[in-house]
């Protein structure tokens, strides 16, 4: 829109309006209170150009001819000044500085949320890690539920309750259980005693006897063997049952060489009684000491050895081994006895197993509590078959 004007005064102009003088015919400006910024907006709306639209708001334009040629562009806004003028000196219009405290406090609402958030996950993450500590203590009474804030995580502490009480009765049942066969183990071994010993005191008294047959010497001498196997396997029973009830033996450094030595020379005693050769590949002459239950670990060989020696036939080879690998010290025992059998190989280790294969024909105490043993060195027990028998050996 124009008008034309004789003067121009500008104080009659609204304060919060802009005008520019031009110069007839240029573009020269003669006077203005525009910014750099909205002059240029208004030469290229006077030229023909686009309107500028900012923040949902657009600057409006009215063009005054003067009598004397120039042109005066009147330019505002609808928009929502600052009563004080100073304000609207320093600071940015009203719109903008509306929509930069919106995002400022939006910021500070999403920090206090994300706080807040933060702070009452953490204390319930805290009541779920006492509440582990607590199951693993199998103290589920300490699991406390009631001052969870979030469902989800009072459910969830609900379950851990219950889960640890049912787990606590569990391992309770399991504990009896284990003290009652225990108990009843030791009482068999204790009522077997006396009977394994009147059978094996009458059979020396009767093999005493210069008038015996030949048959008759033979069946004493078969009850003496069986008597013998009876006492063997409940001296083993009696080893297995006391190295769970008992307190376990403190670890110490021990020296390999001095394990190895004792349990070889042992076991050489035992070959020779059944013409077995011995052999010890590794004595580990280099003063090596491992951290280990000094009684305990070489009870656990002798129990290897000795089941060796049992399945191993006379003029067969045993063999002990230790190698060390890292940290840790391998002891393998290997014979040339008929190997393990099929189910022996994956029950090997548990208590009172049987089968009816040759190699099965014991009582699995020995390497029962072999393996107990390495579990608590904090190592293996394995058994396998190699090109000539049967090979055990303890990881630890």
């Amino acid at each position: 829109a124009t008008a034309t004007v004789e003067t121009f005064d500008p104080n009659a102009i609204d304060p919060l309006c802009r005008y520019a003088i031009l110069q007839a015919g240029t573009a020269h400006v003669l006077q203005t209170n525009m910014t750099a910024s909205q002059l240029k907006k208004a030469r290229n709306i006077l030229t023909g150009g686009r309107q500028w639209v900012v923040a949902s708001y657009q600057y409006y334009q009215y063009v005054v001819d003067m009598a004397d040629g120039a042109r005066c562009i009147l330019q505002y806004d609808y928009s929502v000044p600052y009563a004080d003028p100073a304000l609207r000196e320093v600071l940015p219009d009203f719109q903008t500085m509306y929509i930069l405290l919106l995002i400022l406090l939006e910021v500070i609402w999403l920090a206090l949320c994300t706080h807040c958030t933060v702070k009452v996950l953490t204390g319930e993450t805290r009541k779920l890690t006492k509440a582990s500590a607590a199951i693993a203590a199998q103290r589920p009474e300490e699991i406390e539920v009631s001052g969870a804030k979030v469902r989800e995580f009072a459910e969830t502490l609900r379950a851990m309750q219950t889960m640890g009480s049912q787990l606590t009765a569990s391992l309770q049942s399991q504990w009896k259980l284990e003290q009652q066969r225990a108990e009843q183990t030791a009482a068999l071994a204790h009522d077997l005693k006396t009977p394994l010993a009147i059978i094996t005191g009458n059979a020396d008294l009767l093999a005493e006897d210069e008038n015996l047959t030949e048959a008759q010497k033979a069946q004493i001498a078969a009850m003496q063997r069986a008597a013998e196997k009876a006492d063997r396997y409940l001296q083993t029973l009696r080893t297995v049952n006391t190295a769970e009830t008992s307190p376990q033996e403190p670890m110490q450094r021990v020296q390999v060489q001095e394990i190895l030595t004792r349990c070889a020379n042992d076991a050489k005693l035992l070959c020779k009684n059944k013409s077995i050769q011995f052999v010890l590949n590794n004595a580990m002459e280099n003063a090596r000491t491992i951290p280990a239950q000094r009684q305990a670990l070489g009870r656990a060989l002798d129990n290897i050895l000795e089941n060796a020696v049992r399945f191993t036939p006379a003029g067969g080879t045993i063999t002990l081994d230790a190698v060390e690998e890292g940290q840790e010290i391998v002891f393998t025992v290997t014979d040339t006895g008929p190997g393990f059998s099929p189910e022996a190989l994956q029950k090997a280790g548990r208590e009172l197993f049987t089968t009816d294969a040759a190699r099965g024909q014991h009582w699995g105490l020995g390497l029962a509590a072999a393996r107990r043993t390495a579990q608590t060195h904090n190592g293996t027990l394995t058994v396998s078959n190699g090109e000539n028998g049967g090979e055990s050996g303890i990881e630890s």
